[in-house]
């Protein structure tokens, strides 16, 4: 069997692994109240939210469920996947590590693959990413393992040179991609390994281990136009109705918050031109998807381009239920009428905060009252509003923090979710840490007004307090996940109740559960009872 090389998709870390890992450090820093905040124990298990709702729907209609947003095709997987196939390279996707792992044993089993790639979209640790390296080391302990991806972005940008090569051990591959797209670096290095000698150094964009020691090479931008190849085909599970898809139509973003690296790590603005987008929605509206979600950061900036794209929705009658990000700084009231009527089902909305001295030191350019109005017109045209919002942002006291959380009471969106703030050092607040007294990172950080457990403390009791908008952790799902299962069958107010009686069981340890705990438990794995839809589908494949 020919097979040139194999792509992988994302490793899902189970909850358990991660408070495993994370418990013996639980006093240093709000990192493990950051996740015992996002999930709740059923039958002596930590599970996340996106655990339980797969449990829920298994016990509400008594079929096993194998339901999972990474059952979408894998953007990355199938961008590497088209961008080689074109070059006569055969590339065998595994779309993700948790499903297909007995179909990646068969291919290391039975190919001599050149390499074996790992993306890294989403995981924001090492050892999730070790865990796939190990298992193909333990099938096939010769085959040269690439990782890529934002998490191998980050750790270049975010970490000194000892740190970087520290992390990248714990990881344990052969050659790591530190390109923001990537296709024509690993086409390079597949070049190269086919040699009888092949010299990893000539290859820009990487870092490859060599006799235990990790070398850099030169960095050079891959500025791979998106109107080039529009169209990228997919592959779904067999036997499964057809989930949602992910749409890119830009690279990286024009806003700057003083929170976010994404500018920085996005590198060079870029958007791909309306026929060119029209093209590739016309490929996915003739395999019969019905859903999409926009990954563009900033897909409504600039707002004519955003209106062009929903008109053009609208005259093509694709009929498309449709997500994505979205700036309420940058919105009109057509804008929510196009929006309406080009099939928006959802939006995430980067809210941030519900105070305007927060706004203004993040550089949101927007206010509270713009933010809330915003909010009003989705719920007006009957989209769903995802609320993201975070405590503890240099300059965050007590007093700030509360006028967050009764943002989320009063502007009422569908969903929300509040976090403590994560603290990186390359993004644009970290050039201000002096005038804040700002130290440490991550999830373990002070500064003038507030330190992280007292952040993580505001959250927790927030979680618990709010009843107008319901809590969706985007830990583990946000809306795209509710997009999937929607299209999967269930409904949008199931996952509203789910989320009400979640908010109630969250941060709740063992030794506290009590009768109450209990019967609200009770009452989450059945919240999807008499779901046809869900039974017909799940029966369907489980034949």
């Amino acid at each position: 069997m020919r097979v040139d090389g194999i792509i992988i998709g994302i490793n899902d870390e189970a909850m358990e692994t991660t408070i495993k890992r994370i418990e013996p450090y639980k006093n240093k820093g709000t990192a493990y109240g950051h996740m015992i905040s996002r999930s709740a124990i059923l039958d002596g298990r930590r599970l996340k939210y996106s655990e339980l709702v797969k449990e829920s729907i298994s016990r509400s209609t008594g079929m096993p469920c194998d339901l999972s947003v990474y059952r979408m095709p894998n953007m990355a997987v199938h961008y590497i996947m088209n961008y080689l196939g074109k070059k006569n390279i055969k590339i065998e996707p595994v779309n993700n590590y948790n499903f297909d792992r007995l179909g990646l044993r068969y291919l290391l089993e039975n190919s001599s693959p050149k390499f074996v790639g790992v993306s890294s979209t989403c995981i924001v640790e090492a050892a999730p990413l070790r865990e796939v390296v190990d298992y193909i080391r333990g099938i096939n302990s010769s085959v040269t393992i690439i990782v890529g991806g934002p998490f191998i972005n980050s750790i270049n940008f975010e970490y000194r040179d000892e740190q970087q090569k520290y992390l990248l051990q714990r990881i344990g591959a052969d050659i790591y991609v530190h390109e923001r797209q990537g296709e024509k670096t690993l086409y390079q290095i597949y070049c190269e390994l086919c040699k009888e000698k092949p010299d990893l150094s000539k290859i820009p964009n990487i870092l490859y281990k060599d006799k235990d020691q990790i070398f850099r090479t030169v960095k050079e931008p891959e500025n791979i136009s998106l109107d080039e190849d529009p169209v990228k085909k997919l592959s779904f599970y067999e036997n499964h109705i057809r989930p949602p898809v992910y749409v890119r139509t830009a690279i990286s973003c024009s806003l700057h918050c003083a929170f976010c690296r994404y500018p920085v790590l996005g590198g060079e603005l870029m958007y791909m031109n309306l026929k060119s987008i029209e093209k590739n929605l016309d490929y996915i509206h003739s395999i019969g998807i019905k859903y999409i979600t926009f990954i563009d950061d900033s897909f409504n900036i600039p707002l004519d381009r955003f209106k062009d794209i929903l008109r053009l929705m609208i005259r093509k009658k694709y009929n498309f239920c449709w997500c994505s990000f979205f700036r309420i700084s940058h919105s009109d009231e057509e804008a929510y009428e196009l929006m309406e009527q080009s099939g928006c089902l959802g939006v995430i909305l980067g809210v941030e905060s519900g105070n305007n001295t927060i706004l203004k030191n993040m550089d949101k350019r927007v206010t509270k009252e713009k933010l809330y109005w915003g909010i009003q017109q989705l719920t007006k045209h009957n989209i769903i509003s995802y609320a993201s919002c975070i405590i503890g942002f240099p300059g965050e006291t007590v007093t700030t923090a509360r006028d967050t959380i009764e943002f989320i009471e009063y502007a009422n969106p569908t969903f929300y979710d509040l976090q403590c703030w994560f603290y990186e050092n390359a993004v644009p607040i970290y050039n201000e840490r002096e005038y804040y007294k700002l130290e440490g990172y991550g999830y373990s950080w002070s500064h003038k007004d507030m330190n992280s457990i007292q952040a993580g403390e505001i959250v927790m009791n927030a979680i618990c307090s709010i009843k107008a908008s319901c809590f969706m952790p985007s830990l583990s799902f946000n809306l795209w996940s509710l997009a999937y299962y929607i299209s999967q069958g269930a409904k949008l107010k199931e996952f509203i109740r789910f989320s009400e009686i979640f908010g109630t069981l969250t941060s709740v340890e063992k030794d506290d559960i009590d009768e109450n705990y209990l019967k609200s438990m009770n009452e989450l794995m059945n919240v999807f009872s008499g779901n046809k839809a869900l039974y017909d589908n799940l029966k369907m494949r489980n034949k």
